[in-house]
């Protein structure tokens, strides 16, 4: 039997965590929900005009000010979307969320089993703690507690603390936390997201569409001569279904989390497997390793062209806001028309041609297509216009 010999804690002194003493200066443990938002103050009541209405968190906002960056810019914006994907985890008990650094200059009290490493720290009382690395997620938290009070009652928040440490060693972790890790391109993250309906419909694209079952590569974003077995990237082929549930609006937040309404996945995932079945029949052999060298067939740009063409398709077949009657054989009839009529007659090598759309040429006769937001939107249209062709206007078909 495992004996664990630890002091009792002395209670009267402040509130105890328990967890595991890693150093004299790191302890890791998880804190119940409630204590995390007395003891780790909400960072936007620490800067700006904030700090006026909490003069008792003046020396703790003044010490954050020079150990962490202030909630603007890109991280202002993330912390709303990370508040609601907080709150959906807590109700769906779906997600996970990383450990929080939290930072006392002073020298806590840990009391530790020699044999296990287990531990305790106590948090004396009015103590508060500044988050070296998660202060976004601090953030998040303190605003979904305001967004859905109580939810998070009972809920236990990951932390590390560290403690006894100079400021300029706190300056150091934040550093070091921010900067030695490699990031994850945000197209690849959301390619994983299995929650993200909108990864969602092009995994069922890749498994239903022949052509590209078991051939979508989820590692890069470019495919080069070397992936001979795939034929389109899964940020592409996911930035497709993208626009193609959207229209070209979708080109420009591609990347990002996509709502789909439940009452219309049964027709979208129907809609977009009979599409892009009939999108990669009609490219005839052009996304194949072979040829991606020498045409343009499994561009990202092309493929948000592609999927937002599919779109106007889906808005004759069942009207804007799928205001009308689904009727699965209209759908297939114009599917099959308007990628034989529009997309079988393009040239997809990479010729002077694709200059019409955006494409560059260099001095030494190469031709470059640019990324989806820059030449999608133009390449969608040329595909409508038959620009790349000859032909009529895509709507007198």
């Amino acid at each position: 039997m495992v004996q664990i010999n630890l002091p009792d804690p002395p209670i009267a002194e402040g509130v105890v965590v328990f967890g595991a003493s890693i150093s004299d200066t790191e302890f890791q443990g998880a804190m119940p929900h409630g204590l995390f938002k007395t003891v780790v103050p909400d960072p936007r009541n620490l800067e700006g005009n904030a700090t006026k209405y909490h003069t008792d968190l003046s020396e703790v906002a003044e010490l954050r000010l020079r150990v962490n960056r202030l909630v603007t810019g890109a991280k202002k914006k993330n912390v709303l979307p990370y508040a609601n994907y907080m709150i959906r985890m807590v109700k769906s008990g779906e997600g996970f969320t990383p450990q929080i650094v939290l930072w006392s200059q002073k020298r806590l009290r840990v009391e530790k089993d020699p044999g296990t490493g287990l531990a305790w720290l106590l948090i004396p009382h009015g103590m508060k703690f500044i988050a070296l690395d998660g202060d976004t997620q601090t953030t998040a938290r303190h605003l979904a507690e305001a967004r859905e009070s109580g939810l998070f009652e009972g809920q236990k928040v990951k932390i590390v603390i560290v403690h006894d440490i100079p400021e300029d060693v706190a300056q150091q972790i934040f550093a070091d936390c921010n900067s030695r890790g490699t990031k994850v391109v945000t197209s690849m993250a959301i390619g994983f997201d299995n929650r993200d309906p909108a990864t969602q419909l092009a995994k069922y694209v890749e498994r239903h569409v022949p052509a590209l079952h078991g051939r979508v590569n989820r590692q890069k974003r470019q495919l080069s001569a070397r992936d001979i077995q795939d034929v389109v990237t899964m940020s592409a082929l996911r930035a497709s279904v993208v626009c193609f549930v959207e229209g070209i609006s979708g080109i420009q937040h591609q990347t990002q989390a996509v709502e789909i309404d439940d009452s219309r996945l049964d027709v979208l995932q129907v809609a977009s497997a009979c599409w892009y079945s009939d999108v990669t029949t009609v490219l005839n052999g052009a996304l194949t390793p072979e040829e991606r060298e020498t045409n343009f067939a499994s561009a990202p740009a092309v493929w948000c062209a592609l999927g937002a063409l599919g779109h106007d398709v889906l808005e004759r077949a069942i009207g804007k806001d799928f205001s009308g009657e689904w009727n699965e054989d209209k759908f297939k009839r114009a599917s099959q028309e308007i990628a034989l009529n529009f997309l079988a007659i393009i040239d997809w090598q990479r010729g002077v041609h694709w200059t019409k759309v955006g494409a560059k040429k260099s001095q030494s006769g190469a031709v470059t297509l640019g990324g989806p937001k820059e030449v999608g939107s133009l390449i969608y249209k040329a595909l409508r216009d038959r620009a790349l062709a000859t032909g009529l206007n895509f709507n007198a078909a």
